[in-house]
């Protein structure tokens, strides 16, 4: 998986240094919150997360954008990940100043966990699970849609959401961004 995403990245690189007079660039901030249902050592927990990312844009045609993207989330319950996101927008213009758009895309989660003891109780016995901390990745397809404002010629503001099936758990994610256009 961590190929696959090395070569979608050079992909969109490639293409941007080949295609950069015909297209818009923008590149912004974005945050907001993840909830996940996550499986852990047998465990099942809803875990609502709060990252703070940035994204790059490039647009194809009128239409068509590939976007890049990070967001950190910070340790929460010994687990912090770094995602990374490559996605293709197909963006449908409502007037001028507003855009809707579906989301396709692959995400990679670099997860970094704390070591930690859990202690359970059940029926007057104590049950202890250890759990070392270790380094994992975890990737898979992402989908959505987003609403984007433009502000005016060079500013917008957008807000998304997407499905994330399997990374992590099942994640469903609402950002907001702010970006600015070149």
């Amino acid at each position: 998986m961590k190929k696959l995403f090395i070569a979608m990245c050079v992909a969109l690189f490639s293409m941007s240094a080949l295609a950069q007079e015909k297209g818009d660039v923008a590149v912004g901030l974005r945050g907001g919150a993840n909830f996940a249902k996550i499986k852990i050592i047998g465990l099942e927990e809803s875990v609502t997360k709060l990252g703070l990312g940035a994204f790059a844009q490039y647009s194809l045609t009128d239409h068509w954008r590939l976007e890049l993207e990070g967001i950190y989330h910070p340790m929460k319950d010994h687990v912090s990940d770094l995602t990374l996101g490559l996605n293709v927008h197909y963006l449908f213009n409502l007037g001028d100043a507003i855009k809707i758009y579906p989301s396709v895309g692959y995400a990679l989660a670099l997860v970094h966990s704390e070591g930690y003891t859990l202690s359970t109780s059940k029926g007057g016995t104590t049950q202890e699970i250890s759990h070392d901390g270790e380094n994992e990745t975890d990737g898979g397809i992402q989908v959505g849609a987003g609403i984007q404002f433009n502000l005016n010629s060079n500013w917008f503001v957008a807000g998304e959401y997407k499905f994330q099936p399997g990374i992590l758990g099942d994640g469903h994610v609402v950002m907001a961004s702010i970006g600015y256009r070149f």
